[in-house]
């Protein structure tokens, strides 16, 4: 656990295009070429080597994405980070959506609910049958963790650390985009995890915020690997120095 290192706060500062995919649907509508990281917004491609570069350990990576605030844009970032991860990887990555699923149309068909991670374990069931692939995407595969307003409660923590050991043998690396802090459940998933990812909003989130939301997730045992400042109006990323 925790094979990632860095005892700062780094913060990533990328641009942001016009349109950004809706929260809950981050992964699937998000474009790109397959198979050339290069071809990726270099956002998200500075994002993805310079955790690669924190790394201490070979060993399956389990990366959590999380803000102090709703609105910051974490499952954007977090979707971005995996699927250059994906282009990168030799085996398919895994993004899991620990975010309640979004409402239904009151006049929607009432189609059986997608399987989700809890309720193959549950079940006793393979975890894969609740993995599917990702859109536009080879090597990206797509799993919601539970159903109900607060998934991450509907595990547990004992579950979810044995369910990341078990998924840990099949993918070199899992993205978990989870509820902002405000969430107690979704901060204290960052003890299971290798390094948590702060996103903040530009021009929004409050130096305090990011401090606290820091704080919090290194109080709980997790790890914080970096912050990104999301939504900056500007043409080209840049980067900022060590605080």
């Amino acid at each position: 656990m925790n094979r990632l290192s860095n005892p700062e706060l780094t913060i990533l500062r990328k641009s942001t295009p016009a349109v950004q995919p809706a929260e809950e649907h981050a992964v699937a509508p998000v474009r790109i070429g397959i198979g050339a990281v290069a071809r990726h917004h270099s956002s998200f491609v500075e994002l993805y080597y310079a955790i690669e570069a924190r790394r201490t350990s070979a060993m399956p990576l389990v990366v959590q994405f999380i803000s102090p605030t709703p609105g910051a844009g974490a499952s954007f970032v977090a979707s971005g980070y995996a699927r250059v991860a994906a282009d990168d990887c030799a085996q398919p990555v895994l993004y899991i959506d620990c975010n309640p699923a979004p409402p239904k149309p009151r006049r929607a068909p009432a189609d059986p609910q997608p399987l989700t991670l809890f309720d193959a374990l549950r079940r006793g069931l393979p975890l894969t049958d609740a993995v599917v692939h990702a859109r536009d995407s080879k090597n990206l595969l797509w799993a919601r963790l539970a159903p109900g307003e607060r998934p991450l409660m509907a595990l547990g923590g004992d579950r979810l650390q044995s369910m990341l050991d078990m998924l840990r043998g099949s993918y070199p690396v899992i993205v978990l985009d989870t509820p902002p802090t405000e969430a107690p459940e979704s901060a204290a998933v960052s003890r299971y995890c290798d390094g948590s990812v702060i996103v903040v909003a530009a021009g929004r989130t409050k130096q305090w915020e990011i401090e606290n939301a820091k704080a919090l997730l290194e109080r709980l045992g997790g790890q914080t690997v970096g912050a990104v400042l999301n939504r900056e109006p500007g043409v080209l990323p840049r980067w900022m120095g060590r605080r």
